[in-house]
């Protein structure tokens, strides 16, 4: 359940369907939505917005400079 969740993206519905062919054809709708949230996994939308911060890339505040006065540097050389 977890890995097609993850793997597939399906929503909790198709979800449902797919467990209720194969695995447990008892299976309710509210006890595959707590399976998943015992088992710590978030919503599509919340699993689509980690995967999009996961895709940017790593945000650089700051240059990166050598030590001293830039001004000397620039003397010296």
């Amino acid at each position: 359940m977890v890995a097609l969740r993850e793997y597939l993206r399906l929503s909790v519905d198709d979800l449902l369907v797919v467990a209720k062919e194969f695995l447990h054809p008892d299976l309710s709708r509210s006890a595959l939505q707590r399976l998943l949230r015992r088992r710590g996994l978030p919503s599509l939308a919340a699993l689509e917005k980690q995967e999009k911060t996961a895709q940017q890339s790593p945000h650089k505040p700051f240059k990166a400079y050598e030590p001293g006065c830039p001004c000397r540097r620039q003397a010296s050389a």
